[in-house]
């Protein structure tokens, strides 16, 4: 099969590499379609490290094509998506539901050069990682199950309460993940932050009551004038140093700010424990989705999550690095998706 495999940092090459061999337990899957998400990016940077050489991709959708002996629960031709998110099964945080917190974790395709991930024609999965996938939901839609999984697990995390106002960093394809989330759970106000035009526009068509370019060197008449008080939710959804310390300012006292975005691990910023002690507020970060998987999958059956209006691109993966490209440069790129069959 043809396969997209990382040898190194910012390194890249379309090979053939054998057809995974299944277990008993496991399902080959044909994909279809496997999102390019900022993760994979920062690995490819060379921001997150791994051992290479390895294929990358982890939100995808596709159709069984094979299954191993002791599968039951699905057969050849349904269309499927994955939680590929496991841990060891065995330490504390495994026994506890909390596997995004497991020390081996993650041990799921596209992180690992023994886990071959999704920028691939084909990829294995065991069973118990899969989920079936019905109408509405097609195969593009469905490779946003991942991402919008997370976010499920970001505002479980947040905790937003019925008439809550909530500012959020960034409107990338989380950040408006977010939005229409936050819009069907009741959310009082919603303001995105956000430097791109397009994204400001698509922010607004999917919810947002208010969308700013930046926040204005008069901080407080803003507060004041336009988000009418501050927020009792914070999301940062960009992993920017800089709007991490930003959200600090911006949470009312005895609210939340999350720090959703993906940080370089050597990122640092300056927090004044003063303040976080006398507002009692509390900064939470996010990791993974354990078990978010199926609600996503509800929410987009139920036609409440817009998915169409989020994916800007379509690459195969013989012009993986003009998805690349597109990804780092093009000012109206939303969400990238690579398409193996293309």
């Amino acid at each position: 099969m043809k396969a997209i495999v990382l040898e190194s940092k910012n390194r890249f090459k379309l090979v053939k590499v054998p057809i995974p061999e299944i277990e008993e337990n496991e399902v080959l899957i044909k994909i279809e379609s496997c999102g390019l998400c900022g993760t994979d990016i920062e690995i490819y940077d060379g921001v997150i490290p791994v051992e290479f050489p390895l294929i990358i991709g982890h939100e995808f959708a596709g159709v069984v094509e094979k299954t191993g002996k002791k599968v039951k629960k699905f057969k050849e031709g349904n269309p499927v998506t994955a939680n590929p998110a496991t841990g060891c099964g065995e330490c504390e945080y495994c026994q506890k539901g909390q596997e995004n917190l497991c020390a081996t974790f993650p041990r799921y395709p596209g992180f690992r050069s023994d886990a071959s991930g999704a920028f691939a024609e084909y990829i294995k999965m065991k069973e118990n990682s899969l989920y079936h996938l019905s109408p509405p939901v097609d195969l593009e839609t469905a490779s946003l199950i991942e991402p919008l999984s997370c976010c499920i697990h970001g505002l479980d995390m947040a905790e937003v309460k019925v008439g809550d106002s909530v500012i959020i960093f960034g409107a990338g394809t989380i950040g408006l993940l977010m939005t229409q989330l936050l819009r069907i759970s009741g959310t009082s106000k919603i303001t995105v932050i956000e430097k791109k035009d397009k994204r400001r526009k698509v922010a607004s068509l999917l919810g947002a009551d208010i969308t700013l370019k930046k926040l204005t060197v008069n901080k407080a008449k803003l507060i004041d004038n336009i988000f009418e008080g501050k927020a009792e939710v914070v999301l940062e959804c960009t992993g920017n140093s800089q709007t991490q310390q930003e959200a600090l300012s911006l949470v009312k006292p005895g609210g939340k700010v999350v720090w959703f975005g993906v940080a370089d691990p050597q990122t640092e910023i300056k927090v004044n424990s003063f303040d976080i002690y006398r507002n009692e507020i509390t900064i939470r970060g996010v990791f993974a989705n354990p078990y978010t998987t199926s609600r996503a999958i509800q929410v987009l059956s139920k036609g409440q999550i817009k998915t169409k209006e989020l994916i800007t691109h379509r690459f195969g993966l013989s012009d993986f690095g003009a998805a690349i490209e597109t990804y780092k440069k093009d000012d109206k790129r939303i969400k990238i998706l690579i398409k193996p069959a293309t």
